[in-house]
Order: structure tokens, then sequence, then C-alpha cells
């Protein structure tokens, strides 16, 4: 009875929470449509983006969180720790009282949570399913740790551009990239990355991610980066076109690339171990 009442606190702080406070996901216009030949010019600004977004190694800081789904509007706070394509860190607190209810290891293959408010260690793989259960939206590693640094990881060479397109102010580049495509979109005069966006083999929308509010912080060696403060995140299924799932990050504050920086996860000592796989959703967001 006492984890019920629990839970049904925790349910209620975050409704209140979230029906005052709720921010919505920022709907870019539509996508550069005029096509345009591949420029010396146009190739440095891919490969400035390019050398952008990996200038980001690991963060550390406190972010909102906020879900939107056809059923479902909640808000989480977080701190947030990732070390680039290794770990990352989510501890969520929810509601007016900033409770701590979960401790979340989020590995390249596996997930850990400490469900405190039960007294339980979930584990289980790494999976879009898994990871839809944490943070009300399925998505895997890679996207996870794109979307909470706010800087994709853009690995392809210029040679792997398929195609240049402009219009509404903005650039946008179409490489191959993996079974699919994704479209990167830039803002030319600040050249900074606002949007990239996943098609599948058919030319599908699968995932789309928008960033904003850039700002310029201190890095390790003391150089400047320019990272943005909210990042949104758009899933598209084949029955849902038009993305009516989605995940808002906006950062209250955060180190870039802190000096000596680890992630220390303890897993406590006295809990249960439960398949995460066999859990059905997590109510915290």
């Amino acid at each position: 009875m006492n984890v019920v009442m629990k839970w049904v606190g925790v349910i209620a702080f975050l409704v209140m929470a979230g029906c005052s406070q709720m921010r919505t996901v920022t709907r870019e216009s539509a996508l550069p449509a005029e096509r345009v030949k591949l420029t010396p010019e146009l190739k440095g600004l891919y490969e400035e983006v390019a050398s952008n977004a990996s200038t980001v190694k690991a963060l550390d800081g406190y972010a909102d969180i906020y879900l939107e789904t056809p059923k479902r509007r909640a808000k989480a706070y977080c701190t947030v720790q990732i070390q680039k394509s290794r770990d990352a860190r989510m501890i969520v607190t929810a509601g007016i009282l900033g409770w701590p209810v979960a401790d979340l290891l989020i590995r390249p293959d596996s997930l850990f949570v400490n469900d405190m408010l039960n007294n339980r260690m979930l584990v289980g793989r790494n999976n879009g399913a898994n990871l839809g259960k944490i943070i009300g939206v399925n998505a895997g590693f890679g996207r996870m740790t794109e979307t909470l640094f706010g800087m994709a990881d853009v690995a392809e060479p210029v040679s792997d551009i398929a195609s240049v397109r402009h219009g509404n102010g903005r650039v946008s580049f179409t490489v191959k990239s993996g079974n699919g495509t994704k479209e990167l979109v830039v803002d030319p005069l600040t050249r900074a990355l606002v949007g990239l966006v996943y098609f599948d083999h058919w030319g599908r929308k699968n995932v789309e991610f928008r960033f904003a509010g850039y700002q310029s912080q201190p890095g390790m060696d003391g150089a400047l980066l320019r990272v943005p403060s909210e990042i949104d995140m758009i899933f598209y299924r084949a029955d849902d076109p038009e993305g009516s799932r989605s995940l808002k990050v906006v950062y209250d504050e955060r180190v870039i690339n802190p000096p000596d920086f680890t992630i220390n996860f303890k897993r406590p000592a006295k809990t249960k171990t439960v398949n995460l796989d066999e859990v059905e959703r997590l109510p915290w967001l």
C-alpha cells in the first residue's frame, strides 16, 4: 500500500508540473527545396559543421525533459552526464519537490535503472523498446546521446553528400548513412546545425532533431564551443507520419568537456534485480 501511495504521489506531481510548465517542440518550416550545386564554399560549410559536432566529448549538467505523445504529456528534471560513444547517466527527479526517483546508466549495449521508489534494480539490453520504457519514446543509444549532447556526430565525409538544397534561409545536405540517408539542415549565417533528419531506404522520415538556443561555452582547453541549449527529437512511424511523439531537452546549466571526468554509477547492495524486458513501462516520464 505504501508503494502504491508513493507512485500516486509522483504521478500527481508529474501531472501538476506538466500541465503548468510544459514546453512544446519547435516545428521547423519546410525543408529547403531548391537543388543547387555543391560548390567549394558549401563543401567548407559542411566540413565546418561536421568538425564542430566532433568537439564535444563529454558533458555534465542539468536539464528539463518534456515528453509528448498522443496519450501523455509529462515533464521531469534530470542530472545528465555523458561520455560520448561510451556511457550516459541520468538521475531523474519528479514533481515540485524534486524527489529523485531513478538513477539510470545507459551503455551502448545495456541499461541499468536504480528504481529508488521500489528499491529494485532493472537490468536489460539497450534497445529501442527498453529505452522507450524509460524515456517514453523508442530511441537507440546513439540517437539518445546525440539528443542529450545537442550535437550530432557527423562522421560522413564530403564524398558522401548526395545532394544540396537551399531555401527559407537554410542549406541542407543529404548524405548517405547506413541503410538510408540523413539530411543536415544548416543556418549559413551562423554556420550552426539547426536540424538533422533521418530517412529509411524507402525515403520515409524516421526521426528528426531540431537544435536551438546556441550558446558559447568554454571547453576543456579554454576554447569557446557553440552548443544548443534546446533540443527537440520527433519520432515518425508508418502509422504516424506527422510525428506526434516527441521529446524536448532544455539545459539549465552544464559543463562541456570537464577535465578528468568519469561517470560513477553505484549499484545498491540490497536491491531486487528485475529483467527490464519484463517491465511494461516506468512512470516517471
